[in-house]
């Protein structure tokens, strides 16, 4: 059910992210915590002799995803993997651009995540991070993306910006972030 209803309220979110990466015909892209697998779904949109790999925790998400993406699964242009980017040992690297659309919170150790995709970016590889407050209790953006910039910073990454948008529910940030040529 939460895969359903997330499917229904993320793709501007997922979209809007993905238009701060220059997505290009032959890139490969990562997406960290795919959920039901609208962001795969638009990425692939935007590549067409390139690959989209996603990694997420939950199986159940791993299968909405499958389904959504069956085609471009079967014609080898996505990759979808469980487990804990956290605990992840490695991929098939490097990528061209990595995104994640409010998986970011959840992470059990942020700065090492950062770093690993660090290491799975080729040099002047991009980074896009979205985080949207949703319910009481949660992060404020600003606060989360002063954070963020900060982990990104010792994580090496430079080019460090964000920008604002307002969506139904409130507002959301994106924090994008390069690899720089010689990282």
């Amino acid at each position: 059910m939460a895969g359903k209803l997330m499917a229904m309220t993320t793709g501007e979110r997922n979209e809007w992210t993905l238009s701060h990466l220059d997505i290009q015909l032959g890139d490969r892209v990562l997406e960290v915590g795919y959920g039901p697998g609208v962001g795969i779904e638009k990425a692939v949109l935007l590549i067409r002799e390139g690959e989209v790999v996603g990694i997420d925790p939950s199986e159940t998400m791993l299968r909405q995803a499958e389904k959504r993406n069956w085609q471009a699964v079967q014609e080898g242009k996505v990759h979808l993997l469980s487990g804990k980017v956290e605990e992840w040992p490695g991929l098939k690297v490097p990528f061209d651009k990595i995104f994640s659309v409010n998986s970011a919170p959840f992470w059990s150790d942020r700065p090492r995540v950062l770093k690993k995709m660090q290491r799975w970016l080729r040099p002047e590889g991009m980074v896009a991070t979205t985080y949207q407050q949703i319910g009481k209790n949660t992060q404020d953006p600003s606060a989360f993306a002063d954070r963020l910039s900060g982990e990104l910073r010792q994580a090496g990454f430079v080019q460090i910006s964000r920008e604002y948008r307002q969506f139904k529910g409130g507002i959301a940030v994106c924090v994008i972030a390069r690899k720089p040529i010689n990282g």
